[in-house]
């Protein structure tokens, strides 16, 4: 899964770095990607998780300022959080794992998380915290702090990073993990040569079928008619035009 974790009290915004496909009881996954699941546009920030290609479409839309709402992507697939950087103030939420004292939590690492920002209040250290409990959560934190625009999301070079390149990386140096026996990780190059179900699942994400994802509960629920007006609301407000 993942896990996203906002701090409206600090402004700091935070998600691992993982980007996986569950297949059985075993994970395929990679970590430490600059593939952000934060995306900025102008005073607004927007944390994502779900499907990758779904997210990639989100990105690619607000990134290009649009004029109206006709090519808007779809919802499946897809949870998202909008914060108004200025205020600090969250204007749109689909229903967060954990919503407490000004703390947004959402992923498979959501709980984990809390427990930890609930004593130290630490945005970063409750991401860390949660990847040390949650085998679908890993990697370097990504993380943003709202009040100086400071962190290490999609600066310079790493600007270039889309999808593909998740994709590339799973491929290339990806590791699969039982999580029931919570075995120590294998690379998917070394267990792809002697184990099919291994390897039909490298084969369908190099061919596209299977996109690299931060997965979410909320991912796989349907976004109510009332989800959609609100968000379409506060996009129009965003992007300054009618909803």
């Amino acid at each position: 899964m993942t896990t996203n974790v906002y701090d409206s009290k600090t402004g700091v915004m935070a998600t691992d770095s993982r980007w996986s496909h569950m297949f059985g009881s075993r994970i395929l996954y990679a970590d430490d990607l600059a593939y952000s699941k934060i995306e900025l546009y102008k005073s607004s920030a927007f944390m994502f998780a779900g499907d990758g290609e779904m997210i990639q479409s989100w990105k690619d839309w607000i990134s290009s300022s649009p004029t109206d709402a006709s090519a808007m992507p779809g919802y499946d697939g897809v949870r998202v959080c909008v914060v108004d950087i200025p205020s600090k103030a969250v204007r749109f939420k689909q229903p967060q794992d954990i919503t407490k004292d000004g703390g947004y939590f959402a992923g498979s690492g959501s709980m984990h998380a809390y427990l930890c920002w609930s004593v130290n209040g630490d945005a970063k250290q409750a991401v860390t915290s949660a990847s040390l409990s949650d085998p679908f959560s890993g990697g370097v934190v990504r993380h943003i702090d709202l009040n100086d625009m400071s962190g290490n999301l999609d600066h310079g070079p790493v600007t270039k990073q889309r999808i593909d390149d998740v994709r590339t990386a799973v491929l290339e140096r990806g590791m699969v993990m039982t999580i029931a026996h919570n075995a120590a990780p294998f690379p998917l190059s070394k267990l792809a040569a002697n184990d099919v179900e291994v390897a039909n699942v490298r084969d369908a994400i190099a061919r596209g079928e299977i996109s690299p994802a931060a997965p979410c509960d909320g991912m796989y629920t349907e976004w109510t008619e009332e989800q959609k007006t609100e968000l379409k609301g506060v996009l129009a407000d965003i992007f300054g035009w009618q909803s």
